[in-house]
């Protein structure tokens, strides 16, 4: 039996709230909030690109609940997911209460864990149904799907 990696998470804006942080810390202890990296204010101003790449480079599992971070009218949040080969997990429903949040993070962290040493990129969304993948190839195609809307050309994406 291998031992899984450790799990090391990374709580975006929409997870920023002190009882979130401090619920999630106690389950998972190696968990960085946008607030505390960057200092709360300064947070707001920190672009999607630059928080998605440190906290893929550091082995970090991105969380959050704004889920529209996924979809084709976020071309850039989707590219710097697929770009830096990141991992996220998102709430299905973004308007869940802190306490409800943390009872259905618990619930799936099992499976959470189980997802440590899954490379990126990839996206799942975290539901009362469970774990549900994103591909990267879904992922792909909402960016394709997003540049055709915008007129412009996607780049060549990397492996």
């Amino acid at each position: 039996m291998t031992g899984l990696s450790p799990l090391r998470l990374f709580l975006d804006r929409s997870t920023n709230g002190d009882d979130f942080v401090k619920g999630v810390k106690r389950l998972c202890p190696d968990t960085v909030s946008i607030g505390e990296r960057y200092g709360v204010k300064a947070a707001e101003n920190v672009g999607d690109e630059a928080w998605l790449a440190e906290a893929a480079a550091e082995g970090r599992i991105c969380v959050g609940a704004d889920k529209k971070i996924l979809s084709s009218s976020r071309p850039t949040e989707i590219a710097a997911v697929l770009k830096h080969r990141a991992r996220y997990l998102v709430y299905a429903n973004n308007n869940l209460r802190p306490n409800d949040q943390l009872k259905l993070f618990n619930s799936l962290l099992p499976g959470i864990r189980e997802l440590t040493g899954t490379p990126g990129p990839w996206a799942y969304t975290m539901s009362q149904h469970g774990l549900i993948l994103t591909s990267r190839e879904e992922l792909e195609q909402r960016l394709l799907q997003a540049a055709q809307r915008l007129g412009i050309q996607p780049r060549p994406r990397s492996r």
